[in-house]
């Protein structure tokens, strides 16, 4: 009997035994453990975006902004799996099923909040509150959006945001975004993505078995990020982007004594606006499939040949190198021989012509006797002392380095040797060369300020700016130059007449390049078959403030199309329009902020030649 007793006994104190083990395992060993999944049952942590900086052009005009928006988002554990629910889910929210599975995949987080659609109209935040009830987790958010105020303008400098990719994740450097966060990926909102990001934060809420919020437990203030003052003038950028509007091609306008950017125009163009949020698959796919390739930002990544914009660099080079003097003549009757007939744009001929009146009337046969005479790596030194053929280093990715020939680079990239049959081609813009809206920008900002090359650049440090290098121009050759691009403008035949401008005095070189060599004369040409247009010029004469380069791709004449773009931009940087209101933004390109005018007037007036060149 006790030992019936007994043995009852023990086996009760072994299974007690084994309940006091197991109870301590669970609270001492794995307690914390289970303790953290407690309170993940019922807390949940949010990552709170930072505002982006605000971006201003030179004026203090604001650019990029920030706007409310409502935000829909799902913690990832109440993801409907079964078909039929998912399908519901994406009838409320508008999204693609597929698209939210792929969302919910991506997220190895159950508790990670998963963004299904961003900056949503009230009217659809009110459907998809009264549907709340049926899809435990669904969250409707307010939240900071991007707003770009000029739409299209200066897209392809503002650049735009997307969530960060899967190796931007894995790298260091944003190891504190959230990963529905959104990132610059494109222009300045890339490029300074760490400035303009600032620091997330977090919230801690309580929330129901339904997932509701209960109540706030911490909240982690996100940081702001940096504002950010660009070089542009908004002024000049709306009325480059306005005037290449229906148009392929680029306006670049450069402070020949800072390099500082005034306006960097790529046309077609994109409204950043269309990525706030997450861009639409079908706006995705119109943009890549476009044939015009709107996303390319033509300013610096489309490489031409500069046509006869290049025989500023051409004039320069053979006064340095003693090949002519400003009163050297030559006779162009239409044509010259060199092997083959070279001819000239004008059929019947210059006449008699000095260095200067070559300059004013573009004409080609004076070139084609310079690149007889003088050595191509002659042309190439100064070419890339004035930095044709490298990247300026502008803080946009996809620049493109252009090509210079030289006597090396035929012999490495061709396998041949150089003949001066192609220098008379070069010297012309022709040939083997090849060059960027930018760098051609910048090269006459370096002839025009004497010599000085600077560093293209859309935001200022501050600091006093130090040109790259100083090139050694005999002053009086750089005089004789640009006097003759002056000439271009107002002389009589001069092939840039239509870039006139009552406010302040212009100079610039026209410039036609050819898509197709050896053109048959009066033959009719489709539109893909037009030669490109090019305009370089400068303003005021004395102490230039304004470089630019434009370019219309299968624009035809330099003078006739792209002239009158350079008179434009240039004009609306010195004499800004008024705006409507003073304390309004610009709804359009017609109007825009105002800014004191500066330059001084020109008092010459000349009757405008014909466009030629």
């Amino acid at each position: 009997m006790y030992k019936r007793i007994n043995i009852a006994f023990i086996i009760v104190l072994c299974v007690f035994g084994v309940f006091v083990l197991r109870l301590w395992h669970l609270q001492i060993i794995k307690g914390p453990e289970y303790k953290k999944i407690a309170e993940s049952n019922r807390s949940r942590v949010i990552d709170i975006p930072a505002p982006r900086g605000v971006i201003y052009d030179r004026n203090d005009v604001p650019l990029v902004r920030n706007i409310l928006s409502f935000d829909i988002s799902m913690i990832g554990e109440h993801m409907p799996e079964d078909p039929g629910s998912l399908a519901e889910l994406g009838r409320v929210v508008e999204v693609e099923p597929g698209h939210i599975r792929k969302l919910a995949r991506a997220s190895s987080n159950p508790y990670e909040v998963i963004s299904l659609r961003r900056n949503v109209s009230f009217e659809e935040v009110a459907r998809i509150e009264a549907r709340k009830i049926d899809f435990p987790g669904l969250q409707v958010e307010v939240a900071s959006a991007r707003g770009y105020i000029y739409g299209q303008t200066a897209s392809h400098v503002l650049g735009y945001l997307g969530n960060p990719t899967p190796r931007q994740l894995a790298s260091p450097e944003f190891s504190d975004v959230p990963s529905q966060a959104f990132i610059g990926q494109f222009g300045i909102e890339k490029r300074y993505d760490g400035t303009l990001r600032g620091v997330a934060g977090k919230k801690i809420v309580e929330v129901d078995a339904l997932g509701n919020v209960i109540r706030f437990v911490r909240i982690q203030k996100p940081g702001r990020g940096e504002d950010l003052k660009l070089t542009i003038d908004i002024n000049a950028q709306m009325e480059a982007e306005k005037s290449l509007q229906d148009k392929t091609g680029a306006v670049v306008a450069i402070r020949p004594d800072t390099g500082e950017i005034l306006a960097l125009a790529s046309s077609p163009s994109f409204d950043p606006n269309l990525f706030v949020g997450g861009i639409e698959r079908e706006e995705w796919r119109g943009l890549t499939g476009d044939p015009r390739k709107p996303l390319m930002n033509r300013a610096i990544s489309n490489q031409y040949p500069p046509g006869s914009t290049f025989k500023t660099v051409t004039a320069l080079a053979a006064l340095e190198g003693g090949i002519v003097t400003e009163s050297t003549p030559a006779f162009c009757g239409g044509g010259t021989y060199f092997g083959r007939l070279f001819r000239c744009w004008k059929e019947g001929g210059h006449g008699g012509v000095s260095l200067h009146r070559a300059l004013v009337e573009s004409c080609d046969v004076y070139f084609y006797e310079i690149g007889k005479r003088i050595n191509i790596d002659l042309i190439a030194k100064y070419a890339n002392a004035l930095g044709l053929g490298s990247r300026t280093g502008i803080e946009l990715d996809g620049e493109a380095q252009g090509i210079v020939p030289s006597t090396k680079w035929k012999l490495n990239a061709r396998k041949d040797k150089w003949y001066q049959g192609e220098t008379l081609s070069v010297a012309i813009g022709q040939g083997y060369l090849s060059v960027t809206p930018i760098q051609m920008a910048r090269m006459i900002a370096t002839v025009v300020n004497g010599g000085k090359l600077y560093k293209p650049h859309l935001v200022s440090d501050g600091s006093d700016a130090k040109p790259e290098r100083v090139l050694d121009f005999n002053p009086e050759y750089v005089e004789m130059v640009k006097s003759a691009l002056v000439g271009v403008v107002y002389e009589s035949g001069g092939t840039g007449g239509r870039a006139r401008s009552d406010i302040v005095s212009i100079g610039g070189k026209t410039g036609t390049a050819q898509v197709i060599a050896g053109a048959v004369r009066g033959k009719a040409l489709s539109d893909e078959q037009q030669d490109h247009a090019w305009f370089i010029a400068f303003a005021p004469q004395q102490k230039p403030e304004i470089a630019l380069a434009v370019f219309v791709e299968h624009g035809g004449h330099g003078g006739s199309t792209a002239a009158p773009i350079a008179k434009r931009v240039i004009e609306a940087y010195f004499n800004p329009p008024k705006p409507e209101g003073e304390e309004a933004a610009p709804e359009n390109l017609e109007q825009g902020p105002i800014r004191p005018q500066e330059g001084p007037v020109l008092v010459e007036q000349t009757p405008e030649p014909a466009s030629g060149d």
